[in-house]
């Protein structure tokens, strides 16, 4: 083949393939079908694909071009108003001053870590009681207290975490 005749190839492939194009364009798009319908768990399910015709209360919904709705408007600035959304602004409370807000989170934390003692002396008394109670003296016996009072001591120094909560 010549290069003449390639270029003449070349050619009768665009214009052919932008014919297919315009037809394409000139046709329509077809609508779309969507399928609605509840499956066995009660799950309302919406879908393009028909489903089994076992199922009943299948409502078909046929959208084209032509027959779409079209888009809603946005919404403008003087319906937003009818919505009741809180204004900011000049009617709620000043912010409080810094040094007020830095007491204020100082109070918290003392609360907080007043708060954690008690909860770690509480688990370490706990412990101390269990290690405490009368047993028949034996290697294991022994061992165990041991045991239990360091553990008591860790937990109380914040080494050890709490003991999860018994249900």
């Amino acid at each position: 083949m010549t290069s003449r005749e390639e270029s003449r190839m070349r050619v009768a492939g665009t214009l052919l393939v932008l014919a297919a194009f315009i037809l394409c364009l000139a046709a329509g798009a077809p609508g779309q079908t969507l399928y609605e319908y509840k499956d066995k768990s009660g799950a309302v399910v919406i879908t393009d694909k028909p489903p089994d015709k076992t199922i009943r209360g299948v409502r078909k919904y046929e959208y084209t071009p032509e027959t779409s709705p079209a888009p809603a408007p946005r919404s403008t600035a003087t319906e937003e108003k009818t919505l009741n959304v809180p204004q900011r602004g000049p009617q709620g409370p000043p912010p409080a001053p810094p040094e007020e807000m830095e007491n204020q989170r100082k109070e918290e934390l003392k609360r907080y870590e007043a708060e954690e003692y008690r909860k770690r002396d509480a688990a370490a008394r706990k412990l101390e009681e269990e290690a405490m109670k009368p047993a028949p003296y034996s290697r294991e016996t022994v061992q165990r207290q041991n045991e239990l009072l360091e553990r008591a001591q860790k937990i109380r120094s914040g080494q050890d975490p709490l003991p999860a909560p018994k249900k």
